[in-house]
């Protein structure tokens, strides 16, 4: 049994499984929205913010910090590098040295050591005598900030994840990398939005993309004079149409002029599709012979209501639901299931599916 703790931006997450045979077994779920007093969109939340939420989230659980042997939590993509590399055949001890050399020009310098694991995929296909690996690093700071937080929460955690390599987990369960081209797995969160493409014959690619959940509430914000949390509520109810992109177009001088050229207003929606169709250009462009197969979509603001079909129309492609409660065993009523998805991933990997 494991017990996996997503700390969002502006949501807890929280998910206790076990396995059963092959299958995931779902014990307790649940979230808990981070208060803050700001009438802004928070730009940090504090340790006693975060520790607040998780507290309180573990009431409604009935979950006993202190008593959870297995624990596993994670960094958000913001916090972590992932790259895929091809190095020689080396010993391990060369490759450590060599892949923290590499891990210091991804990572934020703060002053504090570098962290770093790494899993090797297999033998390069096209350069025999090397292999290539997946690197992931961080720094000792985003790793003692994360810890703190469940340290005065009761936690005691030893496994620390990356939330884009749980998502990818969580795909994996249900699904199996393309034999030809390459998934796109789209989570978007409420800091970040991560976009990741990967197929068996095709390089492990992750870009951030900085337009996501904070920035639809921030529009709505704007779009209806409203405060925080005003703002949350109302996207939440009315999704995409909670932000007016024509301001009374009707009456505007322009709508009754013949000759005026209409140039389509930008909203956050739009900004954030045109990167999603930057990186899978250069994507394609750095990927010899890729191609896209599914797309996915997942996080917390993914379920916006009209948010997938639009992306849908605007990429031309179909956008499917990464349901991360697929194929397992759950009797719970669970409310935004994509939320989950970094958990559930975390949850696959403690449990060494």
């Amino acid at each position: 049994m494991i017990l996996s703790i997503d700390i969002g931006k502006s949501y807890i997450k929280m998910v206790q499984t076990e396995m059963n045979g092959d299958k995931l077994h779902i014990l307790k779920a649940g979230s808990k929205f981070i208060k803050t007093d700001s009438k802004k969109v928070p730009e940090d939340i504090s340790q006693a913010q975060f520790v607040a939420a998780i507290g309180e989230l573990c009431t409604e659980l009935e979950i006993k910090p202190r008593k959870m042997k297995n624990i596993i939590s994670g960094l958000t993509g913001k916090e972590t590098s992932i790259k895929q590399l091809t190095t020689l055949e080396m010993s391990d001890e060369e490759l450590g040295e060599s892949l923290e050399f590499e891990a210091k020009k991804h990572i934020p310098l703060d002053g504090t050591e570098p962290i770093l694991d790494y899993h090797i995929i297999g033998q390069n296909k096209e350069e025999l005598d090397k292999n290539d690996l997946l690197l992931v690093a961080t720094t000792k700071n985003y790793i003692n900030k994360h810890n703190d937080i469940l340290k005065k929460s009761g936690f005691k955690s030893k496994t620390f994840d990356a939330d884009p390599l749980a998502l990818m987990n969580c795909y994996l369960y249900s699904n199996e990398l393309p034999e030809e081209g390459v998934d796109v797995l789209i989570n978007i969160g409420d800091s970040t939005t991560t976009l990741m493409c990967w197929g068996q014959n095709h390089r492990f690619f992750i870009r951030e993309l900085d337009i996501s959940g904070s920035h639809f509430t921030q529009a709505v914000m704007n779009s209806n004079e409203l405060d925080y949390e005003g703002a949350l509520s109302l996207k939440h109810e009315k999704g995409m149409s909670s932000i007016d992109s024509n301001s009374d177009e009707s009456d505007s001088e322009e709508a009754h002029d013949p000759l005026a050229i209409k140039v389509e207003q930008k909203t956050v929606f739009s900004n954030l599709v045109d990167e999603m169709r930057k990186t899978l250009r250069y994507y394609m462009k750095t990927s010899n012979q890729a191609y896209f197969n599914k797309f996915y979509i997942a996080g917390g603001s993914a379920q916006m209501d009209g948010l997938q079909s639009y992306i849908a129309e605007n990429l031309n492609v179909e956008v499917n639901t990464l349901n991360p409660f697929d194929n397992t065993e759950c009797s719970l009523d669970i409310e935004n299931p994509t939320q989950y998805a970094v958990a559930i991933g975390m949850a696959i990997r403690g449990l060494d599916k």
